[in-house]
């Protein structure tokens, strides 16, 4: 392991949340002497390595809400009992489960729902 104690500051550094190819969750970091030099490395020479040695990128929110999507698992079986649109399940930050119709969305602006209002709680 690499005594860090006498290494000079980085001017630049860039920090990866990665999972590895076994599954692993990892951090790397990367420092260099200009923003400019490391950016081009990153996207060069990097990403690219990352990518083919099957490494995946660890999607992360700071502060609010994640712009990924996430998958939305249809309820089989089953249809909403006010529109007849398909049901999909849900989970409450505090993970409780719960069915509601596919049109509700939710407007973060206005704070408010629309679209149907069937919902559920999963039993």
């Amino acid at each position: 392991m690499t005594n860090q104690i006498n290494m000079p500051e980085a001017i630049a550094s860039v920090t990866y949340t990665l999972e590895t190819p076994s599954g692993f969750p990892i951090l790397f970091t990367l420092r260099g002497e200009s923003a400019n030099d490391l950016l081009k490395t990153m996207k060069e020479e990097i990403e690219p390595f990352l990518s083919t040695e099957g490494f995946k990128a660890q999607i992360k929110s700071y502060g609010g809400f994640s712009k990924a999507k996430k998958e939305v698992e249809t309820v089989p079986d089953r249809q909403c009992p006010k529109c007849y649109s398909p049901l999909v399940y849900g989970t409450t930050k505090d993970g409780k489960k719960f069915i509601k119709c596919s049109t509700q969305k939710y407007n973060f602006e206005t704070k408010q729902k629309y679209g149907c209002e069937f919902f559920e709680w999963e039993k």
